[in-house]
């Protein structure tokens, strides 16, 4: 369903969000720690300041820091910027005779709208923290 690059991005925020308070981190030490390769990485920490959840500093002592807490930037947040809108299938026309059509249709809607509420609703720091811990979280 995601790319490569929603699964990449979490994992460099997350990462960022772990090291919230320790200055500025370097795109070679978030691809090492997290197995990115560096120059794919640093496209998605390109995309994801772009879209303002990251910041940078350049020079020796520069790198990569969140723009806000990561208790504000949801996991949505982040997709959406590497991805664009998140879709499960593309719209098209239905004719309204179409019941079947209209089922599927709608039962798609309706996965998609509840998908998009549960990325809203889980934050990097909601990550960080499962992260760190060893309960599990997920409870869809």
């Amino acid at each position: 369903m995601f790319s490569a690059k929603a699964h990449y991005g979490l994992k460099a925020v997350i990462y960022l969000a772990q090291n919230t308070g320790k200055g500025p981190i370097q795109a070679k030490e978030i691809a090492a720690t997290q197995s990115v390769p560096v120059r794919y990485l640093e496209l998605l920490l390109s995309q994801l300041k772009k879209a303002r959840l990251i910041n940078s500093n350049r020079g020796k002592l520069g790198g990569y820091f969140l723009a806000k807490e990561a208790a504000a930037i949801s996991v949505f947040d982040v997709i959406t910027a590497l991805e664009g809108r998140i879709t499960f299938v593309s719209s098209h026309e239905i004719n309204e005779n179409e019941r079947v059509e209209l089922a599927v249709s709608s039962f798609w809607e309706r996965a998609e709208n509840n998908l998009v509420d549960y990325l809203k609703q889980t934050s990097i720091d909601d990550l960080r923290c499962k992260a760190e811990s060893d309960e599990p979280m997920y409870n869809i």
